[in-house]
């Protein structure tokens, strides 16, 4: 009888042990879990895209935007076929390539940079490629962000409205005219 009571002793612990060991291997999974959310929403988010110029609603920027957290740093941008852009600005655009492909060596939370392409009918009416594939590499506290991969296709802004926002500086000359007029 002895005997029997030390095996089923000896099964319940062994049964416990193993309950106890898939308990410990669940807590290491959700600790790894928790710790893989912190560092991704801890990480900057780095973007690009063509937009309107919000003070004419008539020329076309590239930007350049961080929307995460923290800091990316060594900012790269590569884009094939490069955008098309007018001529008179074409110095300009050629210094410009090879410093994003170099890249940047920091980009603030929230932060964007933009940089002029020319007049929105010149560059959507352009004649060549209208699809441009576009690939970010940064680092961001923990190391190498995955390299964001995606497309800018020209067509999808081509019948979009051009709006006008307005600037302080318009706002200023409008109180202005208001005020010599009285």
């Amino acid at each position: 009888m002895n005997t029997v009571i030390a095996i089923a002793a000896a099964v319940a612990s062994l049964v416990s042990g193993i309950f106890v060991w898939l308990q410990v291997q669940e807590m290491r999974r959700q600790t790894r879990l928790q710790q893989e959310i912190y560092e991704a929403a801890a990480q900057p988010y780095v973007w690009a895209d063509i937009r309107v110029s919000e003070d004419g609603g008539w020329s076309l920027m590239f930007v350049l935007g961080n929307s995460g957290q923290t800091i990316a740093q060594n900012v790269r941008v590569m884009i094939d076929p490069y955008l098309p852009y007018e001529e008179r600005d074409a110095e300009f655009i050629e210094r410009l390539r090879p410093k994003l492909e170099r890249g940047h060596s920091s980009l603030a939370p929230n932060h964007q940079i933009a940089w002029p392409l020319g007049g929105s009918p010149d560059i959507v009416n352009a004649d060549g490629p209208r699809s441009h594939s576009v690939r970010i590499d940064y680092e961001g506290p923990f190391g190498p962000v995955t390299t964001a991969e995606f497309v800018i296709n020209l067509d999808d802004i081509r019948e979009a409205a051009a709006r006008h926002f307005g600037t302080l500086h318009e706002i200023r000359e409008a109180v202005d005219r208001l005020a010599s007029k009285s």
